[in-house]
């Protein structure tokens, strides 16, 4: 997880229509997921287990600070 976007606008820019704005955000979720279930079965944990932990780590596996999200969901 080396960046993360931060609302659908980055991904559609003027020269791209937002269908392929979505596609390319699901392609970068799909890789997100992969990278995190291999986290996952290398812990050997449930995907739930391994989130808690990461929690009580305050390990942050979202990239997403609370601000920005307030924002997103200001957005809806």
């Amino acid at each position: 997880m080396k960046h993360q976007k931060k609302c659908l606008s980055e991904y559609v820019g003027s020269e791209l229509s937002l269908k392929r704005g979505k596609t390319r955000l699901r392609a970068d979720v799909l890789d997100v997921s992969k990278a995190l279930k291999q986290a996952v079965d290398t812990a050997q944990l449930t995907l739930w287990d391994f989130l808690y932990e990461l929690g009580k780590r305050k390990v942050s596996y979202t990239n997403i600070t609370v601000d920005d999200l307030r924002e997103e969901l200001g957005k809806i």
